[in-house]
């Protein structure tokens, strides 16, 4: 097959399979579908390395997207739980790098791998950055992140949904397609300079920083538009899922036993800062383990509201424990992985 031809099939693999897992409700469904999809593609021998413009146009939109969440009434809810954000935060470290050494201690993991693999939450920033660096084995960390979601959220839009918590989201505003264009030109600028600085990621990065700022001052005022999400994850998903070429069965079967232990070790780890939130602050244990949990910002809040806990609350933490990911992900990586740190690289991509 051309590789014309290979593209569109690609294209229309991805459009099916993110758009069938999304319509589940299942968090990041654009991601994970679109990338379950052409990861088949990949083990038939039917799928290529996306062309570059796609990894472009994956970064700028994913950064305009993520910072859209940067509101000024989520920016005061930060301030209002400061011990409590404390607690989260360190929770987050410990259960990474905890993650991290188990999944260390098995064949075939590196420390680059192993580190990024580990991080709870974030999952579309992370594989946004991830597909950027070196070392990194994007099929192994893909199983463990996206075995994360769905352990820990995939029944959650799905328990949401059947309280009725889905009516929240009818009052949604979005960002208009006219702002969405103005912001445009400024994140690629900002993202290309920060490429040119040698930051992996810079497009991202830019992109989030310029949507931050517009949201966080009420420049802009709404979410980013479903279509433009769904680009995002889709072309993230689709350069993930070709990575999957030549991945054995083998590694599948160890890479999901890893995905497990580390899952357990984050839950567990997870509940224990969130019973001692509970302990030192009083707050309903369900309301903190949903605030601790790793990961789903949309999906723990909206099922907090489902279970008549404190939305705000729990949003909050996940808005915060996306900014500690977002900010202290090089200097958690130049600590981990020492002059390994795919951060301090070029954007050239990962290693095959």
């Amino acid at each position: 097959m051309r590789r014309g031809g290979v593209y569109a099939l690609m294209t229309v693999s991805a459009l099916a399979g993110g758009a069938g897992v999304a319509a589940l409700g299942v968090p990041a469904g654009w991601l994970s579908g679109s990338m379950f999809a052409v990861a088949l593609l990949a083990l038939a021998g039917k799928a290529a390395q996306p062309p570059e413009p796609v990894r472009w146009a994956a970064m700028i939109f994913s950064g305009l997207a993520i910072g859209t969440a940067v509101t000024p009434a989520m920016m005061h809810s930060l301030s209002a739980y400061p011990l409590s954000l404390a607690l989260m935060a360190v929770g987050v470290t410990a259960a990474t790098f905890v993650s991290a050494a188990i999944l260390r201690a098995r064949p075939g993991w590196n420390r680059q791998t192993a580190f990024f693999a580990s991080i709870p939450g974030a999952l579309s920033f992370v594989f946004a950055v991830a597909t950027n660096v070196k070392g990194v084995d994007l099929p192994r960390m893909a199983v463990v992140q996206v075995s994360r979601v769905f352990l820990l959220m995939g029944v959650a839009p799905l328990v949401a949904a059947e309280t009725g918590a889905h009516a929240a989201q009818l009052n949604v505003v979005y960002d208009s397609w006219p702002l969405v264009l103005m912001l445009l030109p400024f994140a690629v600028a900002a993202g290309y300079g920060l490429e040119r600085l040698g930051l992996a990621a810079g497009l991202l990065f830019g992109a989030m920083f310029v949507s931050g700022i517009a949201h966080a001052t009420g420049f802009a005022a709404g979410r980013a538009p479903p279509l433009l999400t769904a680009i995002a994850q889709m072309c993230i998903g689709a350069w993930v899922g070709a990575r999957f070429s030549g991945f054995k069965r083998a590694v599948l079967q160890q890479s999901a036993a890893a995905a497990l232990a580390s899952f357990v070790a984050a839950l567990a780890l997870s509940a224990m800062f969130a019973g001692v939130a509970t302990a030192m602050l009083g707050k309903p244990f369900a309301q903190t383990l949903l605030a601790f949990a790793p990961g789903g910002l949309e999906a723990m809040t909206l099922l907090a509201f489902a279970l008549g806990v404190d939305p705000v609350y729990v949003g909050a933490h996940h808005l915060a424990r996306f900014f500690l990911i977002s900010f202290a992900l090089p200097l958690a990586s130049r600590f981990y992985l020492g002059d390994d740190d795919p951060l301090t690289h070029s954007p050239d991509g990962p290693a095959q």
